[in-house]
C-alpha cells in the first residue's frame, strides 16, 4: 500500500487487507444502532477505521469523548452528512476529518430537541398515512413515531410491509425484495404523490461545502447514483464544475460495480479522492464494512485515496 494515496491524519494500518467503513448512521440521527453497538460491530468484524456520518448531527463525537476506545483498536474520523438544496432537491453532502466542536456551532447542525423531532416526523408521518389510503394501501391509523431516531419514511415502509393485502402494490414499488429505497424513490419524488418537499431551510451546496472546509475538512459527494430522480453523471459533473469537491463516495451499498469504476475513472481524471462506506442504518438493509448490496467489501483503498 502506497502511503501517498493517504491524506495527512489518516493512519495506515498494517497488513495486506484491512476493511474500512467511513459512511454510519447511529441512533443520533436515523441509525438503529449506538455508538457503542457500532463499535463492538466494528470491532468483531475487523473493521479497523470508520467514520460516524449522522445526519446534521455531530452527537457521536461528544459521546466518543467519554468513551475508552483503545479496547477497540480501531481509527475513528469526523464524519457528517448535510443535507443541501440544489436545483430545487434535497440532496446529501458528506464532510470528514473536521474540527467537530467548531462544526457544532453552524445554524446547519439540527439542535432541535426530541421532543421536537418527533413531532416533526409524526407531522410527516400523518401525510404519509393519508396517502397510503388513498392509493388503497392498508396502514394501522394509530401508528406513531416514538422515537427521534425515527423517520417517517422508513418507519411507513416497514409498516406497509405487515399487511399481506398490500404485497401486490409493494411488489410494483419497492421490488420483491424491498430492497429499493421509499424515501428516494417516493418520498423525495416530486412526480409521486408521497412527495413531501423538505427543501425549506436548506442551505445551499456552496454554503454546506464552506462549512466543511471552514472546520478544516474534506468535502465528498455522497452517494451519487443512489438519487432515482438524477442522472448520476450529470450530478456528478454539475458538482464537480463548482470547485467545491476534495472527493466522491465510490463505493456504497446502493452502487454498482459499474458505477464504482465510473466514479473512480472520473476521480482519477479530476485528482479528487475517493472514499467508500455501507450508508449503514439497520442490519436489515445495509452491511457494515460492505458495498454494492452487501456483495463486496470495502478496504483500504477507499481511505481517501488519490491517483
Amino acid at each position: 500500500m502506497n502511503e501517498n494515496n493517504y491524506k495527512k491524519g489518516i493512519i495506515k494500518y498494517k497488513g495486506e487487507f484491512n476493511m474500512i467503513d467511513l459512511h454510519i448512521h447511529t441512533t443520533h440521527s436515523d441509525g438503529q444502532m449506538s455508538v457503542k453497538e457500532i463499535l463492538d460491530k466494528a470491532k468483531e468484524n475487523n473493521i479497523k477505521v470508520i467514520s460516524f456520518c449522522d445526519h446534521n448531527v455531530v452527537g457521536a463525537y461528544k459521546e466518543l469523548e467519554g468513551m475508552d476506545l483503545k479496547e477497540y483498536n480501531i481509527k475513528v474520523i469526523t464524519g457528517i452528512e448535510l443535507n443541501f438544496v440544489f436545483n430545487n432537491n434535497n440532496l446529501h453532502m458528506l464532510g470528514y476529518d473536521f474540527d467537530w466542536k467548531e462544526m457544532s456551532k453552524s445554524k446547519y447542525i439540527n439542535n432541535k430537541s426530541e421532543e421536537e423531532i418527533i413531532k416533526d416526523e409524526n407531522k410527516k408521518l400523518e401525510f404519509l398515512k393519508d396517502v397510503c389510503k388513498k392509493q388503497g394501501i392498508k396502514v394501522d391509523d394509530n401508528l406513531k413515531i416514538n422515537k427521534s431516531n425515527e423517520l417517517a419514511s422508513t418507519v411507513i415502509k416497514y409498516h406497509m410491509m405487515e399487511f399481506k393485502e398490500n404485497d401486490k402494490i409493494l411488489d410494483e414499488m419497492l421490488g420483491k425484495n424491498r430492497e429499493k429505497s421509499f424515501a428516494r424513490g417516493y418520498v423525495h419524488n416530486p412526480n409521486t404523490p408521497f412527495f413531501i418537499d423538505e427543501t425549506k431551510g436548506l442551505p445551499s451546496v456552496n454554503e454546506v461545502a464552506d462549512l466543511i472546509h471552514s472546520c478544516k475538512g474534506k468535502v465528498v459527494l455522497a452517494h451519487p447514483f443512489e438519487y432515482k430522480i438524477l442522472d448520476g453523471k450529470k450530478y456528478i459533473d454539475d458538482i464537480f464544475k463548482l470547485g467545491i469537491l476534495d472527493g466522491i463516495e465510490c463505493m456504497h451499498t446502493r452502487h454498482n460495480l459499474e458505477q464504482v469504476e465510473y466514479i473512480k475513472d472520473f476521480c482519477k481524471k479530476n485528482k479528487l479522492m475517493i472514499t467508500g462506506g455501507s450508508d449503514f442504518h439497520r442490519e436489515s438493509k445495509q452491511r457494515l464494512g460492505y458495498g454494492v448490496n452487501g456483495t463486496v467489501p470495502i478496504d483500504e483503498e477507499y481511505l481517501f485515496k488519490t491517483f
